[in-house]
């Protein structure tokens, strides 16, 4: 009787992969990704969100909260300024917004505030918040018509180091 001494070829077995074969390694890498980036998003927005420092209230009622302050050249800052008012609240470019969110830029030498983005927010049926209507230029930011809250939040972001 004779005996077979030809080697089995792996490469003639249909479902055979090498030890470390680089398309797994490539999903691996895709898998962790796909998992991971949107939890770091998450916890991203949730330590942003955790930033706002309370600056005050406005005579009626809707609080003011500041975040991301950011020192620039000649005495000037940007931060970002979110105004929460008690009821919904109709303004100058519509509403009825429940809050306001804006990136300011403040002059403290002269005291003037001018936004650069402006993002209006009201509810939806849910009750989620939805961005409603953003803008990059609003004449009445801070004054009396959106609250009076112009002085209160340039005199909180100037005097922070």
């Amino acid at each position: 009787m004779a005996v077979d001494r030809i080697g089995f070829f792996n490469e003639s077995v249909c479902c055979v992969y090498p030890r470390h074969p680089p398309y797994l390694k490539k999903a691996l890498i895709i898998l962790v990704a796909v998992v991971l980036a949107p939890v770091l998003l998450v916890s991203l927005v949730a330590f942003a969100a955790g930033d706002w420092h309370p600056v005050g209230e406005t005579s009626t009622g809707a609080m003011v909260s500041v975040s991301s302050i950011r020192m620039l050249k000649n005495n000037q800052r940007t931060a970002l300024v979110r105004v929460q008012y008690k009821e919904p609240t109709k303004l100058g470019p519509g509403g009825p917004f429940v809050e306001t969110r804006a990136r300011v830029r403040f002059n403290c030498a002269n005291g003037s505030a001018a936004p650069t983005a402006v993002w209006f927010y009201s509810r939806d049926r849910s009750g989620r918040f939805v961005v409603s209507k953003k803008t990059t230029h609003d004449e009445e930011f801070g004054k009396e018509a959106e609250g009076g809250f112009g002085e209160m939040v340039s005199s909180y972001v100037c005097q922070q180091k």
